[in-house]
Order: C-alpha cells, then structure tokens, then sequence
C-alpha cells in the first residue's frame, strides 16, 4: 500500500478538525464552558488522542470554533453587505439571514451568544482580536442600516436590542429542540414592526 500525498493528509486533516468542530459546537451547547476534549472525542466517536493531537486544550478547540464561526457568519450575511437597496429592508433581511443561520449552526448561535456575553467565560484576552473582528464586519455594518435606514436616536441601542432578540429567540429554540418549527420570518417581523423608518 502506498502512502499518502500531501493532499490526502491535508483533506484527512480538514475533515477531522471539521468532525471535531461539530462535536465541540453539540457539546457546548450541552455543557457549556464546562466542556471538556474527552466529551468532544466521544462526540466525535474519536480517539481521545486524537483530538488532543489536533487540540492541545478546550480553549485552543473554542478559539478555532469562534474564528471559523466568524468566517461563516459574515459569508452567510454578504449578499446584504455588498447589495443594495433601503437599509431598513437590508437591516431585516440581515436579521433574517443571522437567525437563519443561527439555528443551522450551532457555531454561529455560539459566537453570537459568547459575543452578546462579551467573552466573559473565556480566560484572559485571548479574544480581544476576535470581538474587534466581529465588531468590524459584522457589528458596525449592521448598526450603519440602522442609523441609515431608522429613526432611531441611538442606532447601537436599536442593534443591541436586535442583536439580543435574535440570540434570545434562537437560545430558546435551540435548548428546547424545536429548531426545525423555528418561524424566522415571524420572529423578524415582529422585531421590526416597532422600528419606524426613517423619513425622507
């Protein structure tokens, strides 16, 4: 038998930090911070060893987690930051597309929740650079549709409030099993229906 090309281990090695990802993301959601490499091996169905050659500790697991959720979600909301259109529509289509995804993928619910609770169970400010990130592609972008597209006086209060609906109802959502019966369109609409647009 022959063996492997640098290919081959390099798309082994791809779908098993993947396979580990997903496991960590059904684990945190169980356990939270508590989780530990062992849970997330069981998960998996991998070797204990495994993991840990891929993941030293639990934090270096979550960090990846966090960037690559990151990544998923500003590729799940692009097509809103580069269309055009009223940014009161783009605010909502946002909204959408956010709890949308936030429901498909426990990554992203965790990113949007660690966020909401400004990283507050993660050790030292190993994600200072993280929270900069989100602030600067996701965060900021979506509270210039509000200022552009509302009325509001504070365009960050109308984001927040927004941004914690969205994780409150997906939280709800996810820990009680009913992803699937979800009414994203619902949930949106009624977030919006108190945001008056702004007059031209």
């Amino acid at each position: 038998m022959s063996p492997r090309t640098k290919e081959q281990n390099d798309a082994i090695r791809e779908m098993r930090m993947n396979q580990i990802m997903q496991a960590a993301a059904e684990v945190y959601l169980e356990k939270g911070i508590q989780l530990e490499i062992r849970d997330v091996a069981v998960k998996a169905e991998l070797g204990y060893g495994t993991v840990y050659h891929y993941y030293k500790n639990k934090h270096m697991l979550l960090e990846d987690l966090l960037w690559d959720a990151l990544y998923r979600t500003e590729s799940a909301v692009q097509p809103v930051l580069t269309g055009d259109g009223n940014n009161l529509h783009k605010a909502e289509s946002f909204s959408r597309l956010l709890l949308k995804e936030c429901i498909q993928d426990p990554s992203v619910f965790i990113l949007l929740k660690t966020v909401a609770d400004n990283f507050h169970h993660y050790p030292g400010n190993r994600f200072i650079k993280l929270s900069d990130h989100f602030q600067e592609r996701i965060y900021m972008p979506f509270v210039e549709m509000i200022r552009d597209g509302t009325s509001s006086k504070s365009p960050e209060k109308t984001a927040n409030l927004i941004f914690g609906s969205l994780v409150g109802c997906a939280a709800l959502n996810i820990h009680h099993n009913l992803r699937s019966e979800t009414d994203v369109e619902g949930i949106v609409d009624v977030i919006f229906s108190g945001i008056q647009a702004k007059e031209r």
